[in-house]
């Protein structure tokens, strides 16, 4: 996510309303997802949108979250705080350092990389202990990026693009042809980093730091470039340009306004960007466009895409939006304030996301828990089966799942939409037994069922007399 026009209005007023070091093994090690900034995540997001938490920074929330490999996740805020947060919205521990606009990457040690606008690139330990600070000639808003061999690239508004050794050495610095650098480095295959500057040029430097092309472009780039898988490097500004590996222009995909956020790319191609002009749009892999969803307002926030297709962005309506490949809403969630933060995928499906409001929100997925006891049996389960059906209110089964028996059985359910259902419990002997159970916005929905069994004469028969005995059986517990 990258702030360009936006920060400049509040530098200028100082005050308004943005693998392997080497990247981590985890579910979103830095902003745009990977080296190359495609956004797409290995993990499915929320079809639905629940809130499951939400943890409260103190300040506004522009950067986005990183995870590490634990699942903790790492965020900033305004207020000048690193927050390490747990998976269940507790937070671990915290380090003040200056404001803090963009997103952290975490390394392979689990190492925290972020930059601040005190000037400094700051690695913080796992446990919350800092462990160097490197300095800058300005603010540092960029994201850092960790390259293969642990160097962190990182820009600053001093107009250079730094290289820094994982102890926090300088091995070089590139010169822009502006005092203002705000977009996040991304790294090619073979290590070129591509970074853009407010001097209207997209560059290309060496791993050695030095120049190898320079891409102009209509307007200053304050975002962060994508890299496709055949080299080509995508980059909003003015337009959205798509530009070969030797520096020559592809296509140039004209919105109706400036473009402020990052492209993602998805698996096929496609290429998703938001726009000034309030539109998320979709353009295909040769120049053309596919469709515009609007949102309902301008879009800063950077997209994020599941690994079913689905394209989740934020907008400055205060609501993140899920919408489907095809360019179909599927769901809007609201928050307090406007939304610059682009979105991060765990592990287990839950969307995080931060606010203007303060807020980090850890949406979804749906999560049903049923447990089924087995009553009055003390035998063998090795050869039962129990089986769950969720049946929607049209009678049609929506989700099954048929597990080993024990005196509990448990099982879960994750992604049912909203709305309310029958859970249907059935196994060998057993009586069947149906609850009502409604998945909503608060939070997972528990179903406990007990079956008892009714065979209770043994015989192999469930027939009149083994009713007679569940009828006194229930008399004898009071129901």
């Amino acid at each position: 996510m990258k702030r360009a026009c936006f920060l400049s209005v509040i530098v200028i007023a100082a005050f308004c309303t943005t693998t392997n070091a080497q990247t981590a093994p985890t579910p979103w090690p830095m902003e745009g997802h990977d080296l190359q900034h495609t956004g797409r995540s290995p993990f499915t997001g929320p079809t639905a949108p629940v809130r499951k938490w939400v943890f409260w920074t103190d300040g506004w929330t522009y950067t986005p979250a990183a995870i590490g490999s634990d699942g903790t996740l790492y965020v900033g805020s305004d207020n000048g705080v690193l927050y390490s947060v747990n998976p269940n919205g507790t937070q671990k521990w915290s380090i003040r350092m200056g404001w803090i606009w963009y997103s952290p990457a975490v390394g392979s040690d689990g190492t925290v990389y972020i930059g601040s606008f005190d000037h400094n690139l700051y690695a913080v330990n796992p446990n919350g202990t800092q462990k160097w600070a490197f300095g800058t000639g300005s603010y540092v808003a960029t994201s850092p990026t960790i390259g293969s061999d642990g160097t962190v690239y990182v820009g600053s508004y001093d107009g250079n693009l730094y290289a820094v050794s994982p102890n926090g050495t300088q091995r070089w610095a590139f010169q822009t042809g502006s005092n203002i650098l705000g977009s996040s480095p991304a790294i090619g295959s073979d290590g070129t980093i591509y970074v853009g500057s407010w001097d209207n040029k997209l560059y290309a430097v060496s791993p050695n730091g030095t120049q190898k092309w320079a891409f102009p472009t209509g307007a200053s780039i304050g975002t962060s470039p994508a890299i496709g898988s055949d080299g080509t490097i995508y980059v909003g500004s003015d337009n959205l340009y798509a530009v070969n590996p030797n520096g020559t222009q592809k296509w140039a995909f004209g919105t109706g306004s400036a473009i402020y956020s990052d492209p993602a790319i998805g698996s096929d191609g496609t290429v998703y960007v938001g726009s000034g002009d309030g539109n998320l749009y979709a353009v295909n892999p040769n120049g053309t466009r596919r469709w515009a969803s609007m949102t309902g307002a301008l879009v800063f926030s950077s997209t994020s895409i599941g690994l079913d297709g689905t394209v989740y962005v934020g907008s400055a309506d205060h609501n993140l939006y899920a919408v489907s490949p095809d360019g179909t809403r599927k769901w809007a969630f609201l928050t307090g304030n406007s939304i610059y933060s682009s979105p991060a995928i765990g592990s287990d499906g839950t969307l995080y996301v931060g606010s203007v409001d303060g807020n980090l929100y850890a949406i979804g997925p749906t999560t049903l828990n049923v447990n089924v006891a087995l009553g009055y049996f003390t035998g063998d389960f090795s050869l039962m089966l129990v089986r769950v059906n969720v049946v929607d209110s049209t009678g049609s089964v929506v989700a099954t799942q048929t597990v080993p028996a024990s005196a509990t059985a448990s099982v879960t359910f994750t992604n049912i939409p909203q709305g309310n259902y029958t859970v249907q419990a059935f196994a060998p002997k057993w009586l069947s037994q149906s609850q009502p159970v409604t998945i909503g916005a608060s939070g997972p929905a528990t179903v406990n069922m007990t079956l008892l069994n009714g065979d209770l004469n043994g015989d192999n028969f469930v027939e009149d007399q083994d009713y007679s005995i569940m009828g006194l059986a229930w008399y004898q517990e009071g129901t």
